[in-house]
């Protein structure tokens, strides 16, 4: 590296996308850095202060990023009166509501406009709507030097993802009191019906909401704005991906193998179906590609606490030119159309009666994979979105 450039200093703490914005960063001809030493403490970690600061002081640094937010970086770039980007690509990020957020050098770029407003909220200054980004060359490539191991991913349906059926998930293994058990449960259950629009905060009271937070521990400390409701909605929002998760795999796997890979554990419901093969993990960089582009159908099923954003599984289904399938979303159906790029449903037997049609109408449906890689390599390639979001900095 030139010593005397000015440059990105990129904080590597082992994001998936991480590769991807290195090589954006490349392919602009923009000089960076690479910081991974290991944060112990989001707020308090004097080795990793100490050996960030001895690089912002050593070489001419000028802006720090990191995918997602770290209070600790924001609070030393403000020490050192340098901007620090930081794109947000999941939801919710607790970090976020870190006392840290009201700096002045933070840019904050999120991929969900709903959660730009709460962030705006909580005090952020520069806080921007940015759709995310995908490697679309690093997944082809992947996919054309894999060739030879294409077949062993021929799936009709698959989904690659977290059941939140774990013990994170505070919601299912709670005791919670008769009234609070029912209300909860009557707003699970009418959640699971309605798709593109997250309600719960809206609709828990607070006795509901202490009671939440009392018996599932939910707290973030003294240095970090206490929002409880969102707290709150955000443990019962979880809860509700599980089940929809669960309910739409169980679904389609009466009439279709669905081959599943997950970290998590298979509830009782999903071992019970003989069309469910349990795959294990899947690795991001290498297997993830093949099992996109060799699946007839991918499933995007989002995290509820997503509100409106695309999720990066989206995009990187797409890019490796797969089919997707997803649930309704108000900023995919702004961004792709629906039937000609990807295709949405709006409820479980939706689901199923699409993934029936396409399984059986391959031209149409490899027409559509097609028309949703182009509409990638048109607006989502990572080096778009990253030159789109250094351009705030020139402002």
């Amino acid at each position: 590296m030139n010593e005397k450039a000015e440059s990105i200093l990129v904080y590597c703490w082992g994001s998936v996308c991480e590769a991807g914005v290195l090589c954006a960063l490349k392919k602009l001809q923009i000089p960076f850095m690479i910081f991974d030493k290991t944060m112990k403490d989001y707020h308090a970690d004097a080795v990793f202060a100490q050996e960030l600061i001895c690089l912002l002081k050593r070489y001419p640094i000028k802006a720090v990023f990191s995918y997602d937010y770290f209070p600790l970086i924001s609070m030393i770039c403000e020490i050192n009166q340098l901007p620090y980007i930081s794109w947000i690509y999941d939801c919710p990020q607790y970090t976020l509501q870190s006392k840290s957020i009201i700096s002045n050098f933070n840019y904050i770029f999120c991929f969900d406009k709903l959660y730009c407003d709460q962030i705006k909220k909580l005090g952020g200054r520069h806080v921007y709507h940015h759709l995310l980004g995908t490697d679309v060359e690093y997944f082809c490539k992947t996919i054309s030097d894999c060739s030879n191991e294409k077949n062993k991913y021929t799936y009709d349906v698959s989904f690659v993802g977290n059941l939140y059926n774990d013990e994170k998930n505070r919601i299912r293994n709670a005791e919670f009191s008769d009234y609070t058990e029912g209300f909860l449960e009557g707003i699970i259950q009418a959640q699971l019906q309605v798709y593109g629009y997250n309600f719960i905060r809206d609709t828990i009271p607070d006795e509901i909401v202490c009671e939440v937070l009392k018996t599932c521990e939910l707290g973030l400390g003294e240095m970090y704005i206490q929002d409880e409701k969102t707290l709150a909605a955000d443990a019962i929002a979880m809860e509700v991906s599980a089940r929809e998760r669960i309910g739409v795999l169980q679904k389609l796997s009466e009439h279709f193998k669905v081959n599943l890979y997950t970290a998590s554990k298979l509830p009782d419901v999903l071992k019970k179906q003989d069309n469910i093969c349990h795959m294990g993990t899947a690795s991001y960089g290498t297997e993830m590609p093949l099992i996109f582009s060799g699946s007839k159908i991918n499933l995007n099923i989002t995290s509820k606490s997503i509100e409106s954003g695309i999720p990066q599984r989206v995009l990187d289904i797409l890019a490796c030119g797969g089919f997707c399938l997803t649930n309704y979303q108000r900023e995919i159906a702004e961004n792709f159309v629906d039937g000609k790029e990807l295709v949405m449903y709006t409820s479980l037997d939706d689901a199923l009666e699409k993934a029936e049609y396409y399984l059986t109408h391959e031209t149409e449906r490899l027409e559509i994979a097609g028309n949703g890689q182009r509409k990638i390599e048109e607006r989502f390639r990572m080096e778009q979105r990253v030159g789109e979001m250094l351009e705030f900095l020139q402002d």
